[in-house]
């Protein structure tokens, strides 16, 4: 109904169970993590906190933003930019994951059902 309304609802990552477990708990990570963890997965790696700082700012306005205008109506409005986070940010990466999507069906596969005959092989193959 929002898009039938031309109403933009920016999403809430803050809000998130995920984001807040983050927030909440990364800094104690930080600082347990040479005593409780590295013997197990190895020695502290800088990317870790830069993909954990980006998930942090990822869709917050405060972090920047680009104000997107309509040629033909002129309505705006505001998009908060992205981590560009794949695997780790679950906005990000499923935009990743449907933009690979996209480009597989139009410009790698032929145009047939490829599911429906996977599908179809897996139940013979019960």
């Amino acid at each position: 109904m929002a898009k039938e309304l031309g109403i933009y609802h920016p999403r809430s990552p803050q809000k998130t169970p995920f984001y807040q477990c983050i927030a909440d708990h990364f800094e104690e990570f930080v600082q347990v993590y040479d005593e409780r963890y590295e013997r197990q997965y190895g020695f502290w790696r800088p990317v870790i906190a830069e993909v954990i700082e980006k998930f942090l700012d990822c869709g917050d306005l405060a972090h920047g933003f680009a104000r997107i205008r309509c040629d033909h109506c002129g309505s705006s409005f505001i998009l908060a930019f992205s981590c560009k986070g794949r695997y780790f940010c679950p906005s990000c990466h499923m935009k990743r994951v449907i933009s690979f999507a996209e480009w597989l069906k139009e410009e790698v596969l032929e145009d047939v059902p490829h599911q429906l005959m996977a599908l179809q092989w897996v139940r013979k193959m019960r």
